[in-house]
């Protein structure tokens, strides 16, 4: 027979237990609605807690409603910026999982800082340097700490849990990082953020490469233009360039839920290493 080819076997995730980052706004709380609607248990995690606690209310009235399927939550507050607070989010992880494998981490926190001073070609060779050097220098090392290093230094921690999952097959035990068009573009002038995403697409080579003795998957999702904190709607982000994409629209909550559910499920068991 066929049955294991139909699409609520191969897009299964009840049960399963994932860790979202990011998780009081934007992407990690579009994914963090789609792990539990579908079953999954979750652990919440952001810097933001007004936010963490706002995603949290939104999933038990998901999981509470007659057709609601019933998921545990558990939320940690923490700082991924430093590594004191990825050893405290690790720490509390291991002490609240009610379970010894840690089935799939989505990597959705990320900052992105912009140039104080933009360059318009024509402008003259002093504006150029003065707008440059407006990459604050503090802004750098900041953002490699949450966007390439948190990442890391998390998944490292948590990397016995992931090859328990692995250990039992069906695409169990994976990561996702998450890369953006920025990474191979130089439409804009953010070096930063652009910097920062291009060492996430290698990151996501090396991890793979490096855990592939226990098939722990590790891939990146590029969402380009999406409705967040980074993007709002105020007529300024680049949220007023989605128009120009092939899809003419910004993505939507549908978008990341299905690519997301895909690579952390039986669907996506066979993806490994990979930016999409």
């Amino acid at each position: 027979m066929a049955d294991h080819l139909r699409v609520n076997n191969l897009f299964d995730v009840a049960g399963l237990w994932v860790t979202i980052t990011g998780a009081g706004s934007g992407i990690g709380r579009m994914l963090a609605k789609g792990c539990a609607v579908n079953g999954a248990h979750t652990i919440l995690i952001d810097v933001n807690d007004a936010g963490l606690h706002e995603t949290r209310a939104l999933l038990e009235k998901i999981v509470s409603r007659p057709n609601g399927m019933a998921t545990e939550i558990i939320v940690i507050q923490g700082d991924l910026s430093s590594e004191d607070g990825i050893k405290i989010i690790t720490g509390k992880i291991k002490s609240t999982l009610p379970s010894t494998c840690l089935d799939a981490i989505l990597h959705c926190a990320g900052i992105r800082y912009m140039n104080e001073i933009t360059y318009t070609p024509g402008d003259g060779l002093k504006r150029l340097e003065e707008a440059t050097l407006s990459a604050p220098y503090g802004c750098w090392e900041k953002t490699f700490r949450v966007n390439v290093l948190a990442p890391y230094y998390l998944t490292a921690g948590l990397i016995t849990l992931l090859g328990s999952a692995a250990a039992k097959g069906e695409g169990r035990g994976c990561v996702v990082l998450f890369s953006s068009p920025a990474s191979v573009h130089n439409h804009q002038f953010v070096p930063i953020y652009q910097t920062s995403k291009a060492a996430v697409d290698h990151l996501v080579r090396i991890m793979a490469a490096e855990f592939a003795d226990f098939y722990i998957r590790v891939n990146a999702l590029s969402p380009g233009i999406v409705p967040s904190a980074m993007t709002p709607n105020d007529g300024t982000s680049n949220l007023r360039l989605a128009e120009e994409t092939p899809a003419k629209r910004a993505g939507s909550e549908e978008d990341m839920v299905g690519c997301a559910l895909w690579l952390i499920s039986k669907a996506g068991a066979f993806m490994d290493g990979k930016r999409h």
